[in-house]
Protein backbone atom coordinates (compact mmCIF):
# COMPACT_ATOMS: atom_id res chain seq x y z
CA UNK A 1 0.00 0.00 0.00
CA UNK A 2 0.60 3.68 -0.48
CA UNK A 3 2.71 5.73 2.59
CA UNK A 4 -0.04 8.25 3.34
CA UNK A 5 0.78 11.72 2.61
CA UNK A 6 0.18 13.64 5.77
CA UNK A 7 1.07 17.11 4.54
CA UNK A 8 -0.56 18.29 1.55
CA UNK A 9 1.11 21.67 1.61
CA UNK A 10 0.98 24.04 -1.41
CA UNK A 11 3.99 23.67 -3.79
CA UNK A 12 6.32 26.54 -3.83
CA UNK A 13 9.46 27.61 -5.40
CA UNK A 14 11.02 25.37 -2.11
CA UNK A 15 8.72 22.86 -2.73
CA UNK A 16 9.92 21.73 -6.58
CA UNK A 17 12.86 19.87 -6.87
CA UNK A 18 15.79 20.79 -8.62
CA UNK A 19 16.44 19.23 -11.98
CA UNK A 20 19.60 17.39 -9.88
CA UNK A 21 17.38 15.18 -7.97
CA UNK A 22 19.99 13.22 -7.14
CA UNK A 23 22.00 15.28 -5.62
CA UNK A 24 21.06 15.08 -1.16
CA UNK A 25 22.74 12.73 1.12
CA UNK A 26 20.16 12.85 4.20
CA UNK A 27 21.91 11.37 7.68
CA UNK A 28 19.44 10.90 10.37
CA UNK A 29 21.76 10.71 13.69
CA UNK A 30 19.73 8.34 16.27
CA UNK A 31 20.30 10.01 19.18
CA UNK A 32 20.39 7.88 21.94
CA UNK A 33 18.98 10.43 24.95
CA UNK A 34 19.07 8.90 28.76
CA UNK A 35 16.16 10.23 29.89
CA UNK A 36 14.12 7.88 28.16
CA UNK A 37 15.41 5.37 31.02
CA UNK A 38 15.45 1.86 30.15
CA UNK A 39 14.46 2.65 26.55
CA UNK A 40 17.79 2.53 25.62
CA UNK A 41 16.76 3.29 21.83
CA UNK A 42 14.25 6.00 21.80
CA UNK A 43 14.70 6.50 18.24
CA UNK A 44 12.78 3.60 17.74
CA UNK A 45 9.57 4.11 19.77
CA UNK A 46 6.39 3.72 17.56
CA UNK A 47 4.63 6.90 17.05
CA UNK A 48 1.06 6.36 14.88
CA UNK A 49 2.99 3.49 12.98
CA UNK A 50 6.38 4.69 12.56
CA UNK A 51 9.38 4.65 14.58
CA UNK A 52 10.51 8.41 15.59
CA UNK A 53 13.45 8.43 13.20
CA UNK A 54 11.23 7.40 10.38
CA UNK A 55 9.09 10.37 10.79
CA UNK A 56 12.41 12.49 10.58
CA UNK A 57 13.46 10.96 7.62
CA UNK A 58 10.18 11.45 5.49
CA UNK A 59 10.79 14.74 4.93
CA UNK A 60 13.45 13.77 2.32
CA UNK A 61 11.01 11.93 0.41
CA UNK A 62 13.15 10.27 -2.33
CA UNK A 63 16.23 11.51 -1.67
CA UNK A 64 19.17 8.99 0.08
CA UNK A 65 19.08 8.36 3.71
CA UNK A 66 21.72 6.91 6.13
CA UNK A 67 21.36 6.86 9.88
CA UNK A 68 24.35 6.18 12.46
CA UNK A 69 23.61 6.24 16.34
CA UNK A 70 24.90 9.31 18.06
CA UNK A 71 25.10 11.10 21.81
CA UNK A 72 24.33 14.67 22.51
CA UNK A 73 28.07 14.67 23.21
CA UNK A 74 29.52 13.14 19.98
CA UNK A 75 31.49 14.94 17.10
CA UNK A 76 29.27 15.36 14.16
CA UNK A 77 31.90 15.46 11.76
CA UNK A 78 33.39 12.32 12.87
CA UNK A 79 30.36 11.18 13.16
CA UNK A 80 29.16 12.04 9.41
CA UNK A 81 32.41 11.65 7.58
CA UNK A 82 32.17 7.88 6.81
CA UNK A 83 29.11 8.16 5.17
CA UNK A 84 29.54 11.25 3.07
CA UNK A 85 29.84 10.30 -0.58
CA UNK A 86 29.84 11.92 -3.83
CA UNK A 87 26.19 14.04 -3.35
CA UNK A 88 26.42 17.68 -3.82
CA UNK A 89 24.94 18.52 -0.13
CA UNK A 90 24.59 16.31 2.74
CA UNK A 91 21.53 17.11 5.61
CA UNK A 92 22.48 16.15 9.06
CA UNK A 93 19.22 15.78 10.93
CA UNK A 94 17.93 14.57 14.47
CA UNK A 95 15.92 11.56 14.94
CA UNK A 96 14.29 13.39 18.03
CA UNK A 97 12.78 15.75 15.37
CA UNK A 98 9.85 13.62 13.77
CA UNK A 99 7.98 16.82 12.72
CA UNK A 100 10.39 18.10 10.75
CA UNK A 101 9.02 19.14 7.56
CA UNK A 102 8.94 18.47 3.94
CA UNK A 103 8.49 22.67 3.07
CA UNK A 104 11.29 23.51 5.54
CA UNK A 105 13.22 20.74 3.67
CA UNK A 106 12.90 21.83 0.55
CA UNK A 107 13.55 25.48 2.03
CA UNK A 108 16.76 24.80 3.08
CA UNK A 109 18.27 22.86 0.28
CA UNK A 110 17.06 26.14 -1.36
CA UNK A 111 18.71 28.76 0.54
CA UNK A 112 22.16 26.15 0.12
CA UNK A 113 21.77 25.99 -3.87
CA UNK A 114 20.76 30.49 -3.81
CA UNK A 115 23.74 31.45 -1.48
CA UNK A 116 26.33 28.77 -2.39
CA UNK A 117 26.70 28.28 1.13
CA UNK A 118 28.97 25.84 2.88
CA UNK A 119 27.20 25.20 5.68
CA UNK A 120 23.52 26.20 7.07
CA UNK A 121 23.19 25.89 10.72
CA UNK A 122 19.47 24.62 11.55
CA UNK A 123 18.03 25.22 15.01
CA UNK A 124 18.43 21.60 15.25
CA UNK A 125 20.81 20.36 12.73
CA UNK A 126 22.85 21.22 9.50
CA UNK A 127 23.14 21.33 5.49
CA UNK A 128 26.67 20.92 3.98
CA UNK A 129 28.60 21.36 1.18
CA UNK A 130 29.32 18.10 0.67
CA UNK A 131 33.09 18.33 -0.67
CA UNK A 132 33.81 21.54 1.57
CA UNK A 133 32.67 19.07 4.48
CA UNK A 134 34.68 16.38 3.70
CA UNK A 135 37.95 18.38 4.43
CA UNK A 136 36.54 20.29 7.08
CA UNK A 137 38.34 20.11 10.82
CA UNK A 138 35.55 21.85 12.43
CA UNK A 139 32.08 23.53 12.42
CA UNK A 140 33.40 27.06 13.88
CA UNK A 141 32.51 28.88 10.43
CA UNK A 142 28.77 28.45 9.40
CA UNK A 143 25.82 30.59 8.34
CA UNK A 144 22.13 30.78 9.70
CA UNK A 145 19.55 31.62 8.88
CA UNK A 146 15.56 31.82 9.99
CA UNK A 147 13.98 28.11 8.22
CA UNK A 148 11.28 26.40 9.57
CA UNK A 149 8.93 26.60 12.07
CA UNK A 150 9.46 25.95 16.36
CA UNK A 151 7.43 22.89 15.78
CA UNK A 152 10.11 21.83 12.65
CA UNK A 153 12.59 21.20 15.72
CA UNK A 154 10.51 20.28 18.57
CA UNK A 155 13.26 17.79 20.45
CA UNK A 156 11.36 14.80 21.78
CA UNK A 157 14.05 14.59 24.83
CA UNK A 158 11.62 12.76 27.57
CA UNK A 159 8.54 10.72 27.16
CA UNK A 160 6.28 13.72 27.75
CA UNK A 161 7.26 15.60 24.55
CA UNK A 162 6.75 11.88 22.87
CA UNK A 163 3.35 12.26 24.11
CA UNK A 164 3.07 15.68 22.97
CA UNK A 165 4.14 14.39 19.67
CA UNK A 166 2.03 11.63 19.48
CA UNK A 167 -0.71 13.85 19.70
CA UNK A 168 0.05 15.96 17.03
CA UNK A 169 0.64 13.67 14.22
CA UNK A 170 -2.24 11.61 15.88
CA UNK A 171 -4.32 14.79 14.86
CA UNK A 172 -2.93 15.34 11.58
CA UNK A 173 -3.47 11.56 10.70
CA UNK A 174 -7.60 11.92 11.39
CA UNK A 175 -7.57 15.24 9.78
CA UNK A 176 -6.09 13.91 6.86
CA UNK A 177 -8.72 11.84 6.54
CA UNK A 178 -11.19 13.96 7.45
CA UNK A 179 -10.33 16.26 4.37
CA UNK A 180 -10.40 13.51 2.04
CA UNK A 181 -14.53 12.46 3.40
CA UNK A 182 -14.19 10.19 5.98
CA UNK A 183 -16.82 11.04 8.74
CA UNK A 184 -14.64 11.14 12.02
CA UNK A 185 -16.86 10.60 15.06
CA UNK A 186 -14.73 11.37 18.64
CA UNK A 187 -11.78 12.13 17.61
CA UNK A 188 -10.56 11.68 20.98
CA UNK A 189 -11.10 8.17 21.35
CA UNK A 190 -9.91 7.03 17.84
CA UNK A 191 -6.13 5.89 16.98
CA UNK A 192 -5.35 5.34 13.01
CA UNK A 193 -1.52 4.58 12.09
CA UNK A 194 -0.19 6.45 9.61
CA UNK A 195 0.10 4.17 6.85
CA UNK A 196 -3.91 3.56 7.07
CA UNK A 197 -6.09 3.50 3.97
CA UNK A 198 -9.80 4.42 4.45
CA UNK A 199 -12.09 5.53 1.67
CA UNK A 200 -14.34 8.03 1.41
CA UNK A 201 -18.34 8.01 3.17
CA UNK A 202 -16.60 5.38 5.53
CA UNK A 203 -18.24 5.94 9.12
CA UNK A 204 -15.51 5.63 11.71
CA UNK A 205 -17.21 5.46 15.05
CA UNK A 206 -15.58 5.70 18.86
CA UNK A 207 -13.01 3.55 20.18
CA UNK A 208 -11.74 2.17 16.98
CA UNK A 209 -8.29 1.44 16.56
CA UNK A 210 -6.76 0.79 13.25
CA UNK A 211 -3.25 -0.12 13.06
CA UNK A 212 -0.06 -1.06 10.29
CA UNK A 213 -1.39 -1.73 6.70
CA UNK A 214 -5.03 -1.58 6.93
CA UNK A 215 -7.20 -0.45 3.85
CA UNK A 216 -10.52 0.29 4.61
CA UNK A 217 -12.94 0.84 1.68
CA UNK A 218 -15.68 2.75 0.97
CA UNK A 219 -18.85 3.96 2.44
CA UNK A 220 -17.84 1.44 5.72
CA UNK A 221 -19.37 1.66 9.29
CA UNK A 222 -16.84 0.89 11.80
CA UNK A 223 -19.44 0.54 15.04
CA UNK A 224 -17.77 1.38 18.18
CA UNK A 225 -14.88 -0.75 19.69
CA UNK A 226 -13.04 -2.29 16.80
CA UNK A 227 -9.73 -3.24 16.31
CA UNK A 228 -8.34 -3.66 12.88
CA UNK A 229 -4.50 -4.39 11.76
CA UNK A 230 -3.01 -5.60 8.50
CA UNK A 231 -6.61 -5.98 7.20
CA UNK A 232 -8.59 -5.11 4.12
CA UNK A 233 -11.71 -4.37 4.63
CA UNK A 234 -13.65 -3.94 1.42
CA UNK A 235 -16.66 -1.45 0.62
CA UNK A 236 -20.10 -1.26 2.25
CA UNK A 237 -19.00 -3.38 5.25
CA UNK A 238 -20.47 -3.15 8.41
CA UNK A 239 -18.17 -3.78 11.39
CA UNK A 240 -18.82 -4.32 15.39
CA UNK A 241 -17.10 -4.80 18.27
CA UNK A 242 -14.77 -7.33 16.52
CA UNK A 243 -10.66 -7.34 16.17
CA UNK A 244 -9.96 -8.57 12.91
CA UNK A 245 -5.82 -9.27 11.79
CA UNK A 246 -4.25 -10.03 8.68
CA UNK A 247 -7.50 -10.98 6.90
CA UNK A 248 -10.23 -9.84 4.01
CA UNK A 249 -13.21 -9.09 3.90
CA UNK A 250 -15.74 -8.62 0.86
CA UNK A 251 -17.87 -6.07 -0.34
CA UNK A 252 -21.07 -5.88 1.73
CA UNK A 253 -20.20 -8.11 4.82
CA UNK A 254 -21.22 -7.46 8.26
CA UNK A 255 -18.76 -8.34 10.94
CA UNK A 256 -19.40 -8.75 14.54
CA UNK A 257 -20.56 -8.41 17.17
CA UNK A 258 -17.85 -9.78 19.30
CA UNK A 259 -16.21 -11.75 16.45
CA UNK A 260 -12.32 -12.55 16.48
CA UNK A 261 -11.33 -12.39 12.84
CA UNK A 262 -7.65 -13.81 12.50
CA UNK A 263 -5.64 -14.95 8.91
CA UNK A 264 -9.01 -15.07 7.19
CA UNK A 265 -10.52 -14.51 3.53
CA UNK A 266 -14.08 -14.19 3.18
Amino acid sequence: METMILERETQTQYEKKADSANDVLVIVLLNKNFNFGATRTPYDLLICGKKMWEWTSLCAGEYEIKTTVCTEESDILTLIKPYLNNKKYTFVLYSDTPLFSIKTFNEALAYMRSRQANVLKLKRGYVFDTEYIKSADSLMAFESADIGTEQDFFEVSDMAKLYQVTDILRNRILDYHISNGVIIENKNTINIDCDVIIGAGTVVCGNNNLYGQAYIGKNCILEPNNVIRDSIISDNCIIKSSYIQGSRISDNIVVGPFESVINKSN
